[in-house]
């Protein structure tokens, strides 16, 4: 099986998970993840030190859709999140592989899709950014808080929504999380700030 292969794999089962969900975001995103890649990945694999928590994270996976990460997770391309804007401790506990997108594995001018893994003990910053986002927790528990709201436990299943402009932020407690991300709208990186 194929680097293109397993991806796509992946992928369709993510989004066959995605479009069981109400939300436009959701279906839009769920639809580019259904579309079959012929070519190989522009990306190499890279991994980042957030990265060091990985096979932890996808040991023993529970469901289809983590078995399928864990056959594809050495084909991914790691780099580092918040488009340069994080602190530099951030390199250590967080890590993004864009699958699709204007800086992705798979080219798409229109919107981003990805991974993030964020390893525990570390507070996400509060952000913002133009695009609309929706999250799926993939594995691991993390507390997130929109707007001004209290942070709340979200477990593997979750799905979370983020309008345009909304801050939010995660923390990871004893564990680490990986989450399927999905960015529309307004993708520009340079809209991102902390």
């Amino acid at each position: 099986m194929t680097a293109t292969s397993r991806l796509n794999a992946f992928m369709l089962a993510a989004s066959k998970r995605l479009q069981r969900e109400e939300s436009a975001i959701a279906q839009s995103i769920g639809r580019v993840l259904a579309i079959e890649n012929a070519t190989p990945p522009k990306l190499t694999p890279f991994e980042m030190p957030a990265c060091a928590v990985l096979p932890d994270i996808l040991d023993d996976p529970k469901d289809e859709l983590t078995r399928l990460l864990a056959t594809c997770a050495k084909d991914l391309h790691w780099r580092m999140a918040g488009f340069g804007k994080l602190s530099e401790i951030a390199r250590e506990k967080l890590a993004v592989a864009e699958l699709i997108g204007p800086d992705g594995m798979f080219y798409n001018p229109e919107m981003r899709i990805g991974l993030l893994i964020q390893r525990d003990g570390f507070h996400y910053p509060r952000h913002r950014h133009a695009a609309q986002e929706v999250y799926l927790v993939l594995k691991g528990t993390a507390l997130w808080a929109v707007d001004d709201e209290a942070p709340s436990p979200r477990a593997p299943g979750s799905i979370i929504l983020h309008e345009s402009l909304q801050p939010h932020t995660m923390v990871t407690l004893n564990d680490p999380i990986c989450a399927l991300w999905g960015w529309v709208g307004d993708i520009a990186g340079s809209s991102y700030s902390v």
